[in-house]
């Protein structure tokens, strides 16, 4: 039993480093998932790994019309920056951030119900649980932190509330 919860307590940190998909729905809804396999398979090609760039460049075909203006661009169609990073990058920094710290908390949430009957688990268990449990308050406040920080910044360079979406 011991060997298994240290077992347990090795990997539990592992899940931090998990990867993180987004896609957006018929109804334009953003969804996350933590593995490719949990997308809906019609979302699979578009759904996007977090915490990538979006290199594909932008094509403007010469001697078109004027292209339409771009929500984010400014009058020669480049696009607005707030501290090298665009809109793009700014939404994603946030619903990164955002996730990171609900997941955070969900999994502190989980740790604290096992707690709720400890009337048949052994105390290396209930030890176990209870170092897991300040391991993820540190995870929560670290996460909060990470936040606030992104906030503060997007304040700093006038970034739009509409981009901390």
């Amino acid at each position: 039993m011991k060997k298994l919860l240290v077992l347990l307590l090795l990997l539990y940190p592992l899940t931090a480093a998990a990867e993180t998909y987004q896609w957006t729905d018929e109804r334009g809804t953003v969804n996350f998932a933590d593995d490719l396999g949990q997308v809906p398979k019609k979302y699979r090609k578009k759904a996007r790994r977090l915490g990538q760039e979006d290199t594909s460049p932008k094509v403007i075909e010469s001697g078109a019309a004027e292209p339409a203006k771009v929500k984010g661009e400014d009058a020669q169609g480049a696009k607005k920056l707030y501290g090298g990073k665009d809109e793009t990058v700014w939404r994603r920094e946030f619903l990164q951030a955002e996730f990171n710290l609900k997941n955070a908390q969900t999994d502190l949430a989980t740790l604290k119900g096992r707690l709720a009957d400890t009337s048949r688990m052994p105390r290396s268990e209930y030890l176990a649980i209870q170092n897991s449990i300040k391991y993820a308050e540190d995870r929560v406040q670290a996460q909060q932190q990470k936040l606030d920080q992104l906030r503060e910044s997007a304040d700093r360079l006038g970034v739009p509330p509409e981009y901390r979406k």
